[in-house]
């Protein structure tokens, strides 16, 4: 029987046949369950897609459906109020925000907070999806009807179109013009795709006063310059 040497361990051919053997079964069971899993992931691929796309779907709507109350005034966090405690070692009045919108025919100026959740909405706007950038993507603001004139969203109905809104983030300062206004059911969230362009989108609930509206007031505006 010929034998192999390997260093000064001597190993019969038999034995090395059966060693080359098993390394090729071991070598095409990893590559058999590699295909396997590799199928399983491209029949289920679409249905995951679907489920993140309904999944995010449903995170959209409810952010709209989260404006459905026109709710008393409630003290939101002003950019003042910030930055007169800039120096303070607990910031929590500052706990995801992400800039300050100010529209001067309106007299607004409030904080934007992550989400649109019950909690961004009363402490300022809520951006509706927080991994989009300013600048590059179409951001929707969501904001309160609040009763008292002049406070949150309260009067987004009076700006038209030439209108100028402004968006103050560490990054930069964005200078939107409002091209259109229009209203939506609450459902419509085709308005927060992005475009060919970057746009900001102004979402608020209509008509002001009524309980548990489902029509949604949308303000829509385009970037006109970048500082």
């Amino acid at each position: 029987m010929l034998a192999k040497k390997a260093g000064n361990l001597v190993i019969p051919k038999q034995e090395l046949d059966v060693l080359t053997w098993k390394g090729d079964v071991n070598l095409r069971r990893i590559i058999s369950i590699g295909f396997l899993l590799l199928g399983f992931f491209l029949l289920f691929y679409p249905q995951i897609e679907k489920k993140l796309y309904d999944t995010k779907q449903e995170q959209l709507i409810e952010a709209f459906e989260n404006l459905g109350e026109t709710i008393p005034y409630e003290e939101a966090v002003s950019p003042v109020e910030v930055q007169a405690n800039a120096g303070d070692k607990e910031l929590s009045l500052l706990n995801g925000a992400r800039g300050i919108i100010r529209i001067p025919k309106i007299d607004l100026e409030m904080m934007i907070f992550e989400g649109a959740t019950p909690n961004s909405l009363t402490k300022g706007i809520g951006m509706i999806e927080p991994d989009k950038q300013f600048g590059v993507n179409n951001i929707g603001l969501a904001g309160h009807r609040a009763t008292t004139t002049g406070k949150q969203f309260n009067r987004l109905d009076e700006l038209i179109p030439h209108d100028i809104v402004e968006v103050q983030t560490e990054a930069a300062t964005y200078e939107f013009e409002i091209v259109q206004t229009f209203v939506v059911d609450r459902t419509e969230i085709e308005v927060l795709q992005d475009g060919q362009e970057p746009l900001l989108t102004l979402v608020t609930c209509t008509p002001l006063g009524k309980k548990n509206p489902t029509d949604r007031l949308i303000v829509q505006a385009i970037l006109k310059n970048t500082r």
